[in-house]
Formats: structure tokens, sequence, C-alpha cells
């Protein structure tokens, strides 16, 4: 199971794009077919779900990858709704060191909120939270939510290309 997960991210990050088109396809598809089998699905979120959300993430913010920014939508939109739906019963967290009464949700939420505090140190908090907010929106459509990441994206575009020294 490593081994496909592996060369679906390598495929993914790839920068030829059809090899990282083939990757996010295989990856939609995996999610969809693991979501199928309840007592595989637990187990390969546990081991797989957060290191593919940042993987993800990590290919939506390259610039070399905004091709796959329609699939990099449909992919985050599903991993998040599956945590916000308590359809991940697993925890994605370690329970030894976890605050009680730990929930998946809350545990992803603060999880990307100090992924991209650090990777971003140009966000406030205020537009982090705002961002992370929307992701886990089950309202929202995959129009909107495609929208959300796209203001998320020129957001930190525009903040990192600012001169800020003045």
């Amino acid at each position: 199971q490593k081994l496909v997960v592996d060369s679906v991210v390598w495929a993914m990050k790839h920068t030829e794009r059809n090899i990282s088109d083939t990757g996010l396809n295989i990856l939609h598809e995996l999610l969809n077919n693991v979501a199928k089998t309840p007592d595989i699905a637990q187990g390969f979120y546990q081991q797989y779900l957060l290191a593919l959300i940042q993987d993800v993430f990590a290919v939506m913010t390259d610039r070399l990858h905004k091709s796959g920014f329609k699939m990099h939508a449909t992919l985050l939109r599903q991993m998040f709704h599956l945590v916000q739906m308590n359809q991940v019963t697993v925890p994605l967290f370690d329970p030894a060191n976890a605050p009680a009464g730990q929930t998946n949700p809350s545990f992803l939420r603060e999880h990307i909120s100090n992924l991209l505090s650090q990777s971003f140190p140009n966000l406030t908090k205020s537009q982090v939270s705002k961002f992370v907010d929307g992701m886990f929106d089950l309202n929202m459509d995959l129009p909107s939510f495609k929208t959300h990441l796209r203001d998320f994206l020129i957001q930190l575009k525009e903040f990192s290309t600012e001169d800020n020294s003045g």
C-alpha cells in the first residue's frame, strides 16, 4: 500500500503535466475506492490522509502545478469533508499526546492552521483561520470551494511579492 501511495504522490508532484495529472486522477480514484471499503478505509486514512492533504497543498501552492488546480480543489474538498463528516473514525492524531476530547476535525483544523502559518509566515492568524474555516464548510459546493482556494492563492501571491520594508 505504501508503495502505491508513494508512487501516486511522486506522479502528482512531477513537473511533467501529463504525469502530474495522471497522479492526481489516480489519487482521486484511490480515495473513491478506499471509501467504498470501510474495513480498509480507516487504516488507510490513519496511515496516509494527513500526508496526502499536505502533499496536495504542496503541489497546489507550487506555480509549476497550476494546471492541476481543478483536481487539487476536488481532492482537498473530498479529504476535508471526509474528516468533517466524521467518516474518518480512527484518530488522525496520537491519542497519547492529544488533549482530552480531541476530535479529528478539531485536530485537522489546528494541524492545517499550524502548517500554513509555518509555510507562509506572511499570513495573519485571521487570514489562516478564515481560510481553514472555509476548507471545512460542508455547504460549499465545488465551484465555491475552488473560488475559496483561488482567493487564498491570490492572497499568498499578493503578500509574498509585496515590499514591506517601508
